[in-house]
This record gives structure tokens, C-alpha cells and sequence, in this order.
């Protein structure tokens, strides 16, 4: 499990990605928002980006904790990430 805290921008996006470890974490990953903003285009596709090395890893990522502003945005840019966010 990921806990995210702080505010997620274009400021922020390369320190976020480098924050995971997908060559070594288990099958399931969960990514929580709870504490978390996601303010921009650049955010989201940062997440896809995540989800994505996941994904090509044969790993599962749920996506938890989005406020609904984020969820919002997340969903209007059209990330793909599964039910639970």
C-alpha cells in the first residue's frame, strides 16, 4: 500500500513516480488519496503513467481515497483505473 499525502501538480509528478518500487511490490497494490490532491493534467497522467508499469507488470493497482474534486479531474481526463477510487 501507497499512502499519498500532499498536493499533486506538475511540480510534483517526477518525485511521484519515482516512488514506487513495481519490480518488487507484490500483485496488488493499492494507491490511497486520502491525504492527497490531484490539481492537474500533468497529475493525472502521472498516475496513469504508474498504473500502466503496473499493469505491464501483470499487477493489479486499485486506485482509493480520491476527493471528489480529484475523482473529478481523474475521471474527465480519462485515466483508467479501477473501481474502488
Amino acid at each position: 500500500m501507497y499512502a499519498i499525502s500532499g498536493q499533486l501538480f506538475f511540480g510534483t509528478m517526477t518525485h511521484f513516480v519515482e516512488q514506487f518500487d513495481v519490480p518488487n511490490d507484490l500483485g496488488q497494490i493499492v494507491i490511497d488519496f486520502s491525504r492527497s490532491h490531484v490539481w492537474d493534467m500533468s497529475a493525472v497522467t502521472a498516475i496513469s503513467k504508474v498504473v500502466a508499469k503496473y499493469r505491464d507488470a501483470d499487477k493489479f493497482v486499485l486506485i482509493t481515497g480520491l476527493n471528489e474534486e480529484s475523482k473529478q479531474l481523474v475521471d474527465r481526463l480519462g485515466i483508467t483505473v479501477p473501481a474502488g477510487h
